[in-house]
C-alpha cells in the first residue's frame, strides 16, 4: 500500500464528481459490534455509488466499487475511532477514488487470510479490486484508486 493521500495524486483539480459524506458514529470501545443503524451505511453508501457511476456513464465499475465500499467502510465503523467515519467518492474522468477517514491512527493493511480465517481479507479484496491503495501518513485515511473502463462514456 502507497503512504499518502488522494490530494497527493493530484486528482482533486480534475474531478467530476466529488462527494464527502459522514456517518455520525456512537460511542463504543474497540472491538464491540457495530449497531444496526450504523452499519446501514454500508448499502446506502454502495447505492449512492452505483447510481452515480450509473449517471456518469461507467455501469462497468458498479460492482467492483460496491465491494470495495464493502470493505472500506465496514473496517471503518469496526477499526475507527472518534465521533464518526467520513466518505468520500471523487470521479475524474479516468479514475474513481474512494476515501474513508475512520479517525484512528492505526494504518490500514493487506493480510493474507488462512482458508479459515473468518476476517481479516478486506484490505486483501480492496487491494486486488483496485490499481492503487493506500493510507494518509497520518493514518486515519484508507483509500482507493479503480480505473475507469475504457467504454463510450456519455458526454457531460
Amino acid at each position: 500500500m502507497i503512504v499518502g493521500t488522494v490530494e497527493d495524486l493530484g486528482l482533486v483539480s480534475k474531478a467530476k464528481d466529488d462527494l464527502t459524506l459522514s456517518i455520525k458514529r456512537d460511542p463504543r470501545r474497540k472491538g464491540q459490534p457495530i449497531p444496526e443503524h450504523e452499519g446501514r451505511w454500508v448499502g446506502h453508501l454502495r447505492r449512492i455509488s452505483a447510481a452515480k457511476l450509473r449517471h456518469w456513464g461507467f455501469p462497468g465499475l458498479v460492482e467492483d466499487t460496491k465491494s470495495a465500499i464493502s470493505e472500506l467502510v465496514t473496517n471503518a465503523l469496526l477499526h475507527g475511532m472518534g465521533d464518526k467515519v467520513a466518505f468520500r467518492f471523487l470521479l475524474t474522468i479516468d479514475v474513481l477514488a474512494l476515501e474513508v477517514d475512520d479517525g484512528s491512527p492505526e494504518r490500514a493493511h493487506v493480510n493474507t487470510a488462512d482458508p479459515d480465517d473468518e476476517n481479516g481479507r478486506g484490505m486483501f479484496i480492496v487491494s486486488a479490486l483496485s490499481t492503487l491503495c493506500g493510507v494518509s501518513p497520518d493514518g486515519t485515511k484508507t483509500w482507493c484508486v479503480l480505473t475507469i473502463p475504457t467504454t463510450p462514456r456519455r458526454s457531460r
